[in-house]
């Protein structure tokens, strides 16, 4: 895939990230390299490691108040994570990382970021990390946003029109996520998803949704819900 697209699907998804530190590549000599399963859950992340995700996805989620499974981020191939830990002082959160898909997955000290000579030799993986954080917080603050102050319909149209935008607008892509698994990411009730769902179907601005297909059938119409954030009905 050109790397020019795979940039722009990243800055324009909101709650995924993927090759943005492909470059990262290069000093896999500096990391370990493991494979993990399908359905792995990573439990045992060491904060003095950070870790590229080689190949694969991983999804981010946690616990929210209510016990409920929230869907933070979903990471893609050439993607770094585990570094925020030890950027800020925050107390730590209950998280999970699970694997999508069969994975590789590199793991370097965590030293490396407080390494000077590794900074002026390799300016461009700093680079590169500093992108990416930029990324994961717009990601968070936009689902911050849209959890308090929009509605449930235009939060689920949100996302709907920017997974046409991440994979390449296409009229059917694959989103790899069920509809509960997106429900779970919108922080809303699975039955308030399929409500949209099925309105938007009876307008035809959608058609089939399920883990492996997608189908949106007018764009045009789905942005204008989402940046309404009006109900349907």
């Amino acid at each position: 895939m050109d790397s020019t697209k795979n940039d722009n699907r990243s800055r324009e998804a909101l709650f995924s990230i993927e090759g943005v530190n492909r470059e990262w590549a290069a000093v896999l000599d500096l990391g370990v390299c493991s494979s993990l399963p399908r359905g792995y859950e990573l439990t045992s992340i060491d904060p003095s490691d950070f870790y590229l995700l080689v190949s694969g996805s991983l999804k981010l989620s946690c616990l929210a108040e209510d016990g409920h499974e929230r869907v933070v981020m979903i990471i893609g191939a050439g993607t770094l994570f585990g570094e925020i830990a030890h950027l800020h002082l925050s107390a730590l959160h209950q998280h999970s990382l699970r694997t999508l898909e069969p994975c590789e997955v590199a793991r370097f000290p965590m030293k490396l970021l407080e390494d000077e000579n590794f900074y002026r030799s390799h300016p461009h993986l700093i680079r590169s990390l500093v992108h990416s954080l930029g990324i994961k917080a717009g990601a968070f603050f936009a689902q911050l946003f849209d959890s308090g102050l929009v509605e449930v319909d235009g939060r689920v149209c949100r996302w709907l029109y920017q997974q046409w935008k991440q994979h390449g607008c296409r009229r059917v892509c694959s989103p790899g996520l069920s509809q509960g698994d997106a429900a779970a990411m919108l922080g809303i009730h699975r039955s308030s998803l399929c409500r949209v769902i099925r309105e938007l179907r009876q307008a035809g601005i959608v058609g089939k949704f399920s883990r492996r297909t997608l189908e949106i059938n007018n764009p045009q119409a789905l942005a204008g819900r989402a940046c309404s954030g009006r109900h349907m009905t």
